[in-house]
């Protein structure tokens, strides 16, 4: 666990009880993880704008859980509902043919992005620009 309850209630706020911390926790990890691999291990040191980005996650995470928990599983509002026929329409979050996943994982980068856009680790480019070799190339441009 790179973020401990600690660190969460004293630094960031009170939303996840701590039974339930270590595992949003973990999953917050996981997909920070996988938007920030592509710049190393950004848990190898210690490193606060990355452990509130970690709680804004599992904020995130636990609502996100919550919400499907209380609709059955389903992350959709009830938008409109008529009684003779029994028809209800869901708010839906997404898009058509976007999965839950994929939702939770854009939800989770727009609630770290204020803590992880300055530090670089959103970048989507290597580090240390140009990778390739080219004889021809004028770099002068």
């Amino acid at each position: 666990m790179y973020v401990s309850y600690d660190f969460y209630k004293q630094t960031f706020g009170d939303t996840i009880p701590e039974a339930d911390f270590s595992k949003v926790e973990a999953k917050a990890e996981a997909v920070i993880g996988y938007l920030t691999y592509i710049n190393g291990d950004i848990f190898a040191k210690e490193d606060n704008r990355v452990k509130l980005a970690v709680c804004a996650a599992a904020e995130v995470v636990h609502y996100h859980n919550n919400q499907a928990s209380a609709n059955g599983n389903q992350a959709a509002g009830v938008k409109s509902e008529t009684n003779d026929g029994y028809s209800v329409t869901y708010i839906t979050e997404g898009q058509d043919g976007q999965t839950a996943e994929e939702l939770l994982r854009k939800k989770i980068l727009e609630a770290v992005r204020v803590y992880l856009l300055p530090t670089g680790w959103l970048s989507r480019s290597l580090k240390g620009g140009c990778r390739h070799v080219c004889a021809d190339c004028d770099n002068s441009l």
